[in-house]
């Protein structure tokens, strides 16, 4: 794997940013292609334009801008989900200490002025008890919004829910993720579910709880609508309450009545990953990953580094110039697996309604796939650059629309105090 990433660098962008003669043909060609698509657009008047943009891409100028640090603050959790993606169980003592926490909160947001959420998660982030308290207070002084993952151990009743939210409430968290379904139930009490949600409803939280959505679940997201105590707040009608069907991966105990598919909503197999070049993300063991989608920890080259040895901007824009990483940003797993199964003269594999992060496990897990990848990558690499760059500065767009709303925000709230 360390050997194809290092192979899969994109050739075009080279020391000095001076470019060798071999790679002239190809720049020439990629700018060609996006000569044609202005024309095919009818934005012929700004050729020009697109030309000088496609060069200064040509660059290096790849990097899309985190928009969160997440923050797997423990391993430790009250639950032992069988098929939990991180292996977290209440004998799991990995955890970033309170001064790793502020490091790694303050490194980020001085290098990447982009971040606006932070997002903790685990494990069992409540399990930090104190250090949770001073975790949020900290970001939020930082000017970051911030999220909880929880599966609402400490909500034992409405009371105790409602009084441990409000104090995180008054340090600055703002979203609630509840995790819900038939494995985590096995440890937390559905009880505590309810008396979460009721507690954020009332003191006008958002709040998510995702439910794990297999093809056999006993508990799903119609428990929650009809449970008599939630009927009340119609929460089919608040903005800020979402009851999300959870895609649920199983990689490691899998009944043969669940294969190959246990999710219950089919994934489009077209779907790109829209996980990577999103998040930064840090793990309890100081490891960045590309993504925190469920096989991060099972795919190796989705591991950039440590963030002990390294600082956290270095390991996220290196991201850029791996091209493998990119055609799956642009493209997904499904199409990429495709087209090595069709080089190594073998069927396609029938993926429709796997999970994308399984897909994503298949793909990288077959070391004979990885081989075919290092042989054959440049015959689609101009195509999807020139993808990549459309998709790049329409995200970018759309992040200084939200940066914009929100400042037009504060501002708005200033002059109404």
């Amino acid at each position: 794997l360390h050997f194809i990433i290092q192979d899969t660098k994109l050739q075009v962008f080279l020391e000095n940013r001076k470019y060798q003669g071999k790679n002239n043909a190809l720049m020439l060609s990629i700018i060609l292609i996006f000569i044609f698509k202005c024309l095919l657009m009818k934005y012929f008047t700004h050729t020009f334009t697109t030309v000088l943009r496609m060069t200064q891409f040509m660059e290096n100028q790849l990097m899309i801008p985190p928009i969160s640090l997440s923050l797997i603050v423990t391993d430790k959790c009250t639950a032992a989900c069988p098929n939990c993606c991180f292996g977290c169980n209440p004998s799991n003592n990995n955890r970033l200490t309170m001064d790793e926490i502020v490091g790694y909160i303050h490194q980020a947001t001085a290098q990447f002025s982009s971040i606006k959420l932070l997002v903790i998660t685990g494990g069992e982030c409540f399990t930090l008890e104190n250090d949770l308290d001073k975790t949020i207070e900290y970001a939020h002084k930082k000017g970051l919004n911030v999220r909880v993952v929880t599966n609402a151990y400490w909500a034992v009743s409405f009371k105790k829910a409602y009084l441990r939210l409000k104090d995180l409430k008054s340090q600055g968290l703002t979203e609630l993720n509840i995790s819900a379904g038939d494995e985590h139930q096995m440890w937390i009490k559905f009880d505590n579910i309810i008396y979460a949600l009721i507690a954020a409803i009332k003191l006008e939280m958002t709040v998510a709880v995702n439910i794990e959505s297999t093809p056999s679940a006993i508990i799903n997201e119609q428990n929650i609508f009809n449970d008599a105590r939630i009927r009340k707040y119609k929460i089919r009608d608040n903005g800020r309450v979402h009851i999300i069907k959870g895609e649920w991966v199983y990689f490691k105990k899998r009944s043969d009545s669940l294969a190959p598919s246990c999710v219950q909503k089919v994934v489009n197999r077209q779907n790109r990953c829209t996980s990577l070049f999103r998040d930064v993300i840090v793990s309890s063991q100081h490891y960045v990953y590309a993504c925190c989608g469920l096989a991060c920890e099972y795919i190796p080259f989705l591991y950039l580094g440590n963030a002990q040895k390294y600082q956290l901007q270095d390991l996220y824009n290196k991201q850029f110039d791996d091209f493998i990483k990119i055609w799956l940003f642009t493209e997904g797993p499904a199409k990429i697996l495709d087209f090595v199964r069709q080089k190594l003269d073998k069927k396609p594999i029938i993926t429709s309604g796997w999970h994308i992060c399984r897909i994503c496990a298949e793909l990288f897990s077959n070391p004979e796939y990885i081989e075919c990848l290092k042989n054959n990558y440049k015959e689609v690499m101009s195509n999807e650059i020139v993808k990549f760059s459309f998709l790049r500065q329409k995200l970018l767009s759309i992040y200084s629309n939200i940066l914009r709303n929100e400042k037009q925000q504060k501002t708005t709230n200033k002059e109404n105090v």
